[in-house]
């Protein structure tokens, strides 16, 4: 799920003189103040704590997201709202400049050690989410507890004993704004433009409706209690899950938002597991409830943003390297194209030296030109074996699987392998199979399956040594066996042998030419047409390799 990533990192601010002068400046600072100033006088309805400090204080959230969104320079819009609200409400002049300071310090002091932090406003990682909840929720919030019920203290209208209760909920229902609205703020404002399929559409519906049905139970139609007060409200929990888990932080804070205004509605209409004695009592049991599910929903919600964030990076970069894999095999075509050129050239004139077209060759001559046509051949084989592997990494290995009877498979090696065996003088055996034996394979993928196999045995088996080959059918699979009384592979590197490139043998002096490429593309190919290799050895005791493959019906 792509999400905008917006920081907080700010541009430089024109001074609060010349931006006075801005008619658009003025009229944010405006839009700011009046906002602010309803949420407040909404909140300060809510029986609030000695008629300042609110169980639920939205406009900590406003004035929170206002800074982080707008910058510092948004503050007088704070100012002036919280001013003219605890004015409306009765506070003294010198009072609701004080607690005017102490919301306005909030907010600026919060985005600032939120913008420290590095924090990103869509919240869509969990140290933001983090960061929000302690410098945003946690500690930012103090300063206006403290601030306010200082003022209100040395003003006297609140006694001794009422300030700890008083900056209890005064500090409870900052966070709560914090927790709650700042979050819906911000991840609306990062990204407002939605593209959503009409099945999403659909689902996000029936989610809301699950909400609503959730509310007539909880808070309308009366259920007998029997679990403590909040027996029943959980019932949520299931649906902010769905709704994080399907639709990230937007879907998590949105409804997180939703069911607590829900629960606030119910609560002070007297209906809910909330309610106690007094307005009061029920909505600090109702705070607890709301912190909980606000603080628990956005941590869900950035991790599933987290997640998602993630496998859209894993599907970019696997499909950067398809598209990579796909242009090296490209390339190698086209090298090997042009290689093979060359080679064959030099293949085609060797072989008229050796036919005598241009007079007869001197014993040396004919050995220098067969030494020739040896390396164009080995030199063939490893383009092969590289382009072989290149499609194999780019997926692009066509295959056309047609029933192939395994012995005339086998016979038909002896030409090239001759050579080989001669040179090494090395001697192959095999008795021969049941002719009516065939498997379900690519024919020439097969045959290079063989060939990589049986020619790596010849290579590796020292002079007067032996390649046995068998087959036999097992159930519904055909093995094929290749022994040998070669140098063998040490029990400790028999798992690497089929790895690319991989060599027991490394360095410039290697006795054994070639670049480890020829098991694995022949594993390769087994298991591209249904089959297996696996092979057993022991240091100086040789090598038995099984090639598996399915029978043909």
């Amino acid at each position: 799920m792509a999400v905008t990533e917006l920081t907080t990192r700010e541009v430089p601010e024109p001074r609060l003189a010349e931006a006075l002068k801005s008619p658009v400046y003025i009229g944010r600072v405006a839009v700011v103040a009046a906002i602010y100033v309803v949420a407040a006088l909404a909140g300060l309805r809510l029986d609030a704590v000695s008629g300042f400090a609110s169980l639920v204080w939205a406009p900590t959230g406003i004035g929170l997201a206002a800074v982080l969104l707008g910058g510092r320079r948004l503050w007088p819009g704070i100012f002036i709202g919280a001013l003219v609200a605890n004015s409306v409400t009765g506070a003294p002049p010198l009072a609701a400049l004080g607690i005017a300071l102490g919301n306005t310090l909030e907010a600026v002091i919060g985005a600032y050690a939120l913008r420290r932090a590095g924090f990103q406003l869509a919240l869509d990682q969990l140290r933001d989410v983090l960061a929000l909840i302690l410098y945003g929720a946690a500690l930012a919030t103090m300063i206006s507890a403290t601030v306010g019920v200082a003022t209100l203290y040395f003003n006297g209208m609140v006694g001794p004993q009422g300030v700890v209760e008083t900056w209890r909920t005064w500090w409870v229902g900052d966070a709560i704004g914090a927790l709650l609205v700042a979050p819906l703020i911000l991840v609306w404002a990062t990204s407002p433009r939605l593209s959503v399929p009409a099945r999403r559409i659909a689902e996000a519906a029936l989610l809301m409706l699950g909400l609503v049905v959730a509310t007539l139970l909880v808070y309308i139609v009366p259920i007998a209690r029997t679990g403590g007060p909040l027996d029943h409200v959980y019932v949520f929990f299931p649906l902010l899950m769905w709704a994080a888990i399907r639709f990230g932080q937007r879907g998590a804070v949105t409804a997180t938002v939703f069911v607590s205004v829900l629960a606030i509605a119910g609560t002070v209409l007297g209906q809910g597991p909330f309610v106690e004695a007094t307005r009061h009592e029920s909505l600090f049991a109702l705070q607890t409830f709301i912190g909980i599910t606000g603080a628990t929903f956005l941590v869900l919600g950035a991790s599933i943003s987290e997640r998602e964030r993630s496998r859209e990076e894993l599907r970019a970069a696997r499909d950067t390297a398809r598209a990579a894999n796909r242009a090296k095999a490209d390339f190698l075509a086209v090298m090997s194209h042009e290689l093979r050129t060359p080679l064959n050239a030099i293949s085609g004139y060797a072989q008229l030296l050796e036919l005598g077209v241009s007079g007869p060759l001197t014993e040396k001559q004919t050995d220098a030109v067969a030494r020739i046509r040896s390396n164009q051949q080995h030199l063939l084989t490893l383009i092969d074996d590289v382009l072989s592997f290149a499609r194999i990494e780019a997926g692009s290995l066509p295959l056309k699987p047609q029933l192939v009877p395994i012995c005339d498979a086998i016979d038909s090696l002896d030409v090239v392998l001759r050579p080989d065996l001669v040179r090494q003088e090395v001697t192959m055996t095999w008795p021969g199979c049941d002719r009516t034996l065939a498997v379900n394979a690519d024919p020439v993928k097969l045959r290079q399956v063989l060939l990589n196999v049986i020619g790596n045995a010849i290579k590796f088996t020292p002079p007067r040594g032996r390649v046995e080959l068998s087959t036999l059918q097992s159930g519904d699979r055909v093995l094929i066996r290749i022994e040998d009384t070669g140098i063998g592979i040490p029990a400790d590197l028999v798992g690497r042998v089929f790895e690319p490139f991989f060599q027991v043998q490394t360095g410039t002096t290697r006795q054994y030419p070639g670049v480890g490429l020829g098991l694995a593309i022949a594993r390769d190919f087994a298991r591209a047409m249904g089959g297996d290799i696996t092979m057993k050895s022991a240091l100086g005791k040789g090598c038995a390799v099984t090639i598996e493959l399915p029978v043909a019906e």
